[in-house]
This record gives C-alpha cells, structure tokens and sequence, in this order.
C-alpha cells in the first residue's frame, strides 16, 4: 500500500454562512482571521478588495461567481451598481499545516508569496448555496456533512482554477485593470512605472506586454496621455499658469512638461491655450464629443430639438456671451439671428464621416495638430482591438444589436454610426443580412434569432444591471439551440449613443474589455 501524500492530510472544517445585502453604494468589511472565506454573488455584481500587509488586489465579480478570502487578509466588498446586490459568506478553516503546495499559510501574506483574487464558476453552485443558506446553526449530522462534501468540491474547483494554464494570465488581467484605474485616479502624482511591473507578480516584460494589450499602449505612454489630456482641460478652461497646469497633471519642471506637451501636441502650451480659450457655444450635443477630446468645454450645450421653440433659447444662447457658435443646419432666418450674436459654423455632419469633421472643427479653432494626435493615438488602439478580435472571433460573422427599453435595433452596413466602428474600423464580419440594412426594429429577441447568425454583439446602455444582461445572453443561446457554437457579447454605452470621437473611443475601449473578460472564463 503506497503511503499517504501530505496533501491528503489536509483538512476541511465548516464554520457558518451568513447573507449579506447591499443596496447602492454600500459596502462592507470582513475580517479573514485565521479562517478562510468563499463568497458568492446571488445578483449584479460587486467590486472585492483584499488587503495584507503592503499587498492589495481588487477586481468586479460577477453574479453567478464565487470568490475566495485567504485567512489574515481583509476584506472589503463594495456594491458600486445602481441596483440591490446580495452575497453569500461561508467561512471554515482550512488546514494548512501538511500540505506540499503552495497555499495561504497561517501567517500573513509576505509580498513574495501568491496573493490574488481568485474568482471562478461552478455550474451546481446555486443549488449548494441554497444548501448553505439553509443552515441555521442547528447540529444537524446529515446538513453538516452535506455542506462539508460542498466545501471540498468548491476548494477542489479553486485549486483546478489556480493550476490551469490560463490562471496566470487571467490575473494578470485584473492587475493590469486596477493599474490602469490607479493611473487614471493619480496622474498628478509621481507614479514609478517600474515598482508597478515589479508588483505584478510576473516579469516586467510580461507586464509591459500585457498591458500594452490592454491599452494598445505601454504604460509610459499610456500615463503621458493621460497626463497631456488633463493638461488640455486646464489650459483651455481655466486660468492657470503653464507652470501651474504642469505641477496639476504630475510634472514637476515645467519645462519638462513645455516639451512634452510640444513634441505631442505639435504647438506649445501658451499657444494652445491661445487658441481654445474661446467662448463656444454648441448647440449640437454631437459636437460635444468633438470638442472635449481637444480638451475644450463650451459655454453652453443645447439638447436636440431646441431649434423647433428658438425663442426659448436664443436669450440663452446670448446672454452665455459666446465668440463663435456651431450647429447643425437651421432655417435660413435663424441663422441670421444667430449671427447678430456671434460668428456661427453651421457643419452639414451627417454628410461627413466622425474623423472628417474632427478635423474640420479642430482646424477652425487652430488645432489641427492636437486632432491629428489624437487619432493617431486612436489608429493605435484599434490596431490593438483588431488583434484581439482576430484571436478571438476570427471571421465569424456577428449581428449587432442596441438594446432600447423594449425594443431591439439590428443595425446593418447602411448605418454609417456603427458600421463605421465595428464593421469598418475593427473588421468584424457582418453577416449576409446586414450588407444591404439601415437599421431594422424588432420587439422581441426571437425576431433577432431568426435571422441566420449565432453569433450577437449586443450594445447595451451603461445604466442595463448586470442580471438584465446576465438574462439576455440565456434567452439567446436558449432561441439559437443548433448545436453551433455561439458568441455573445454585451458592449455597455452612456447615453446618448452620438456619432462622435468621444463616444468611439468609449466603444472602442468597452469592447477590448469584452474580449479580455471573455478571454479569462
């Protein structure tokens, strides 16, 4: 008889479950101690964050995952969703102490040692929490026992999701997340770029690769961006001084920042201040989009519509004292009223593509060379997108569809808003039934099924809970049984969904996320 290996010494203990439920924006706070915790989200989805000593991890886990708190960590859970949230707690010990692999040791985590946060799926896991929640404490033999026979098959799928090929990468994944959100949210403060490759766990190189997948960007790169676009903003809508701006987006010299902004920008900060302290008003809301990536914020935004009641705007329009106006095409007679107050630039858009009239606004303004960075940074992270969905979706053909209230929108080749992005810039492949559609109204998604493509990629607002998507993607597979394999993908959109740079680049990054999120389950 062989002798018992050490790792089949280990023991499991059930301690206790306990339910949580949060409403919007309200968090919690666990205490790991020397216990060890599996937490499963009944609905939504709730952003976790570990902390042990100088070692912190947070990711979204989603409804329908179970997570897992190592002992000595703390722990906080946060529902930063508009809708109710509920999680599951079930605590017990886990014995440590004979086995031969890695694992949590009784000791708080050293920054040399695994420290991740490990979510994953079980497909009975719903029926076992059902089991858990049952338990009332009482000293029930046969209860006991089924939970414990619970609580192994559940460390056994965590240990199955450590050691596949792919565990690596997946949290490697998170990490280049909550770096990217570390950036946006300290871009004014000095960021060692290499201390954060160091911490990931992997190589540098790894790291750099990893993000730069992400983004389309590397991480230097992807900080003076962010830095040289809060620097617009400031310029161009404030009074501060170059100097002032340069110490405000994490540059200590200014003349540092003065050549920066120049070698990108292609016009020094003085000069482009210059030109986009300008009184705008914009009684467009598509031009919106156009004028906030030249870090230009007008005086005054109109709702479409308003030129069918002008007499309640014009006072409006006036009184924000503006220095030139945009719009869209107005009769004849308001145009000439609305030149009494300011020179207006009246753009014929929906005869442009969005890139077109990027360019011929930022020419009227003098900063032609801050849209051409611009685009180029753009051309590069679609370069980045068109990888992944070459790896991912190959040529598949994919249906896209905009979800709105109670209805479904299939849109086709002759719809220039999304053809541009998806069809045409990130070359997903339309099926034969979008070549010659506009858009067609359905409003019910078995009338999307029918049409002959498994796979959808649908385009949700950013307000639709993560249990309405959740639901979406089961009716879909559930119409679409064939035996084929299936995609479906949910690209998220704050409203409205406008034809401009803006709402692009949001597309653009929202469906790298996608495919990264789909990639790692």
């Amino acid at each position: 008889m062989r002798p018992v290996q050490p790792v089949r010494k280990s023991s499991l203990h059930y301690m206790g479950t306990e339910e949580f439920k949060l409403d919007s924006l309200q968090s919690i706070e666990l205490s790991a101690d020397h216990v060890s915790i599996f937490g499963f989200v009944m609905q939504e989805s709730l952003k976790v964050t570990l902390e042990s000593e100088s070692r912190r991890r947070s990711g979204k886990v989603w409804s329908g995952e179970l997570f897992f708190i190592p002992p000595h960590c703390q722990c906080t859970i946060e529902n930063r969703g508009a809708a109710a949230s509920q999680v599951i707690i079930i605590r017990f010990e886990w014995d440590w102490s004979r086995l031969s692999i890695p694992a949590p040791s009784a000791r708080p985590f050293r920054p040399s040692d695994e420290f991740h946060l490990y979510s994953f799926r079980m497909p009975q896991i719903r029926h076992w929490i059902q089991d858990f929640m049952s338990d009332c404490g009482d000293d029930e033999p046969v209860l006991f026992y089924q939970l414990q026979s619970h609580l192994y098959a559940m460390v056994s799928s965590l240990m199955t999701y450590i050691q596949k090929p792919g565990a690596v990468d997946d949290v490697l994944t998170d990490y280049v997340e909550q770096t990217k959100r570390y950036m946006l949210e300290h871009y004014n403060t000095p960021m060692d770029i290499e201390e954060i490759a160091r911490l990931s766990g992997v190589s540098p190189n790894r790291f750099y690769q990893s993000f730069r997948r992400h983004t389309g960007l590397t991480p230097h790169k992807f900080m003076t961006t962010i830095r040289l676009n809060a620097s617009l903003c400031l310029l161009a809508n404030t009074p501060s001084s170059v100097m002032e701006v340069a110490h405000s987006v994490g540059y200590s010299d200014e003349l540092y920042f003065s050549r920066v902004f120049k070698k990108h920008m292609g016009m020094s900060p003085t000069e482009y201040a210059a030109c986009a302290k300008i009184r705008i008003a914009n009684l467009s809301p598509v031009f919106q989009g156009d004028l906030s990536v030249l870090g230009i914020t007008p005086k005054l935004t109109l709702r479409r519509g308003w030129s069918d009641h002008p007499e309640k705007y014009l006072h409006q329009i006036e009184s924000c004292r503006p220095e030139l106006i945009f719009c869209s095409p107005v009769p004849e007679d308001l145009y000439r009223r609305l030149c009494k107050i300011a020179p207006v630039v009246m753009l014929h858009w929906k005869g442009m593509s969005w890139k077109e009239r990027l360019l011929k606004i930022s020419g009227i303004l003098g900063l032609s060379t801050v849209a051409e960075r611009w685009l180029a940074y753009f051309d590069m992270k679609v370069e980045n997108a068109k990888f992944h969905i070459r790896r991912q979706l190959g040529d598949e053909p994919f249906l896209l569809v905009g979800s709105f209230e109670e209805q479904f929108r299939v849109f086709g080749m002759q719809h220039k808003k999304m053809r541009d992005l998806f069809y045409d810039e990130l070359q997903v492949t339309p099926p034969a039934q979008a070549n010659k559609v506009n858009f067609h109204e359905v409003m019910t998604l078995g009338e999307v099924a029918s049409l002959d493509c498994n796979n959808v990629l649908f385009l949700v607002p950013s307000t639709a809970s993560d249990d309405y998507c959740a639901k979406l993607e089961e009716e879909w597979r559930r119409l679409k049984r064939n035996g084929k394999k299936k995609h479906c993908l949910f690209i998220r959109y704050v409203e409205p969904l406008l034809y401009n740079p803006s709402m692009h680049e949001s597309l653009l990054d929202q469906t790298v996320n996608q495919l990264l999120l789909t990639s790692g389950k």
